[in-house]
């Protein structure tokens, strides 16, 4: 899980045989620590810490920490009509590290592509843990990211693709047939219902079975 993947880039920095494959190790090490710090913050707000003690511990400002973990929230936002529920940490963190790999990529929004490498990133022990067990791997879901196929409509959500709102709507509603809060599997199991979808066609130029990673999470 996440602590497999800390430790593999650390060792490998470590163990580089020259400086620039260190450096790259190093960074995307850095990129990872960052995504784990936000679920970590996340976990103790959920858990009552205020953003004073959280920033406190961060060694930030507290209107630092209200900054990016508000925005963490904001991310997470039920779409229009849907069911109030609780959004687990790990779910607001794949959003908000979806978000990061699109404007990485180039995109101007966020497709289901990007929830698949954000759901990577977050290292939830189910649905990270699924797709690394089918071979997914973050470097090279990155390189075959596929964009979403469907025809996207102005659904005025500039920072969201329509079709990836349509999966979080999705998600949400799942969650709320089965009465828990809504968790990085719901993203995740909501994603692959649409073949077309970017994360379905990632994964099949991964030469992976989507229908096979949703039977694990069923």
């Amino acid at each position: 899980m996440i602590e497999d993947r800390l430790t593999e880039l650390l060792e490998h920095a470590v163990k580089a045989g020259d400086a620039e494959t260190s450096l790259h190790a190093l960074a995307a090490l850095r990129r990872e620590l960052d995504a784990f710090e936000r679920v970590q913050a996340w976990r103790a707000l959920e858990a009552g810490s205020s953003y004073g003690a959280v920033a406190r511990a961060l060694g930030i400002s507290r209107q630092a920490a209200h900054r990016r973990y508000r925005e963490l929230a904001d991310a997470a936002e039920p779409p229009t009509g849907a069911p109030a529920l609780r959004v687990t940490p790990e779910a607001r963190a794949a959003v908000q590290l979806a978000g990061d790999e699109a404007k990485a990529l180039g995109a101007s929004r966020i497709g289901s592509e990007h929830l698949l490498l954000g759901i990577l990133r977050a290292g939830d022990p189910r649905a990270a843990g699924a797709l690394r067990q089918h071979g997914v791997r973050l470097e090279a879901a990155r390189l075959a990211a596929q964009p979403t196929l469907v025809a996207d409509e102005d659904d005025g959500t500039p920072a969201i693709t329509a079709y990836a709102r349509r999966v979080f709507g999705e998600a949400m509603r799942q969650a709320a047939a089965d009465r828990h809060a809504i968790d990085v599997a719901d993203l995740l199991a909501a994603a692959l219902r649409e073949r077309g979808g970017g994360a379905c066609r990632t994964l099949e130029a991964l030469g992976v079975d989507a229908a096979a990673i949703q039977r694990d999470l069923a």
